[in-house]
């Protein structure tokens, strides 16, 4: 898969389609506003739940998701992330807890 992929038809189509079934963020769970320009920050963006990165693709319809731009941005090449509703960063396990008896 080319790098020039990521934007070309095929990229398009998908996230057209995506785009029309009108679900909320995949990340935080908020609804979509789809009418926003590209670049605000609540925005409609095509995420990849496991990041072209570490190997996922972005092509592959059971690989994308709807997010919003700001979410999209938090998650990073991360999988397993989630918002809560005012954005902030999450994980959707949590860490073990460390014990804190240090007497022994």
């Amino acid at each position: 898969m080319s790098r020039n992929d990521r934007n070309g038809h095929r990229r398009r189509i998908l996230r057209q389609r995506v785009k029309a079934l009108g679900l909320p963020c995949a990340i935080c769970g908020r609804p979509i506003d789809y009418s926003l320009p590209p670049l605000h920050p609540w925005s409609y963006e095509l995420d990849e739940i496991v990041p072209v990165s570490l190997g996922g693709s972005e092509l592959d319809p059971n690989n994308v998701q709807p997010a919003h731009r700001i979410c999209n941005e938090r998650k990073g090449n991360r999988i397993g992330f989630t918002c809560e509703a005012g954005g902030r960063p999450q994980r959707k396990t949590p860490k073990p807890n460390a014990s804190q008896d240090w007497t022994a």
